[in-house]
């Protein structure tokens, strides 16, 4: 069984389990269909897994902001077919500001966008995060009527 045939199986746990799913509930169904081909498959999986979590626990503590950011940024090279890590601390010194700058930016907005995602389906009362984006009652109040030309055509 493929990832995609494991994948389209999600949909049946999903309605059978309802909306809130745990970990452990995806991982036996996973098992309960033979989803899991081997344990050497598994085995080579959790390696790159731990591998990965290690790459991201390795920090970098910014003197001029405070902040402590992944020095390992992750990518996928599409013409290699792998995955390689950039260090920041190989980026000339202004770049690397530059980039401390955005991502300080980009990770107060993503913190509110997580939060209001959470509190959504923890039940909480949602609130817009997308300043300036018109609500979905305000377009259909502004859209103009039909006109009588149109409206007779369409009776026709």
């Amino acid at each position: 069984m493929g990832p995609a045939e494991i994948v389209a199986s999600l949909k049946e746990l999903c309605a059978e389990k309802g909306p809130r799913l745990g970990t452990d509930e995806i991982v036996s169904w996973i098992e309960r269909i033979g989803g899991y081909e081997s344990n050497a498959e598994l085995v080579a999986f959790a390696k790159k897994m731990k591998a990965r979590q290690y790459a991201r626990m390795l920090v970098y503590e910014d003197d001029d902001s405070g902040m402590r950011i992944k020095r390992l940024w992750s990518f996928y090279d599409q013409k290699l077919g792998r995955r390689f890590y950039a260090d920041i601390l190989e980026l000339p010194e202004d770049q690397r500001r530059r980039l401390i700058r955005q991502y300080s930016r980009f990770l107060k907005q993503l913190r509110t966008v997580r939060k209001a995602m959470a509190d959504y389906f923890a039940g909480q009362r949602f609130f817009d995060f997308y300043p300036g984006e018109p609500d979905q009652d305000e377009v259909e109040q502004k859209r103009p009527a039909p006109s009588r030309q149109h409206a007779g055509r369409a009776s026709r």
